[in-house]
């Protein structure tokens, strides 16, 4: 995706990307200008990624996945950046080794985003498992419901 020269990044998905189907295209300049654009493949790549390696890019992902049918440019700024925070974690996994504790020891971990999704105001809730401190299980899923 060229993105071989990019400038690393910390963090799956800044909060500053306020994605909203008010930036999809509109216009048939626009249409014609993002029709280049390798978005479609670029979340597929990222969505096997996901599943197979990285978990923490699951509310990332699940973002950027609501506008695989109508893209603007904003979305496609942040499927990049998410893009770059994979190019900074390459040698980042889950190691098990070593540990002072109980070996049996799971712990969860849960958030809450309270009306997160700037279309339909819905909140995303989101949890994760370790067993001796390696992420094991992890899910982030948008509630049905929207709550005032």
């Amino acid at each position: 995706f060229n993105m071989s020269n990019a400038k690393l990044v910390s963090t799956p998905l800044e909060k500053h990307f306020k994605l909203s189907v008010n930036q999809c295209l509109k216009t048939n300049a626009e249409v014609e200008c993002m029709s280049n654009v390798p978005y479609a493949n670029a979340v597929g790549y990222l969505m096997y990624v996901m599943v197979c390696t990285i978990s923490n890019l699951a509310h990332a992902i699940s973002t950027v996945c609501k506008f695989m049918s109508n893209s603007g440019k904003r979305h496609w700024e942040a499927v990049k950046w998410i893009l770059r925070y994979l190019k900074g974690t390459i040698g980042h996994g889950i190691m098990f080794g070593d540990h002072q504790g109980d070996p049996s020891s799971v712990a969860r971990y849960v958030n809450f985003g309270y009306a997160g999704d700037f279309d339909d105001k819905r909140s995303t809730t989101g949890h994760a498992f370790t067993l001796v401190s390696g992420l094991v299980c992890w899910n982030s899923i948008i509630q049905s419901l929207v709550t005032m």
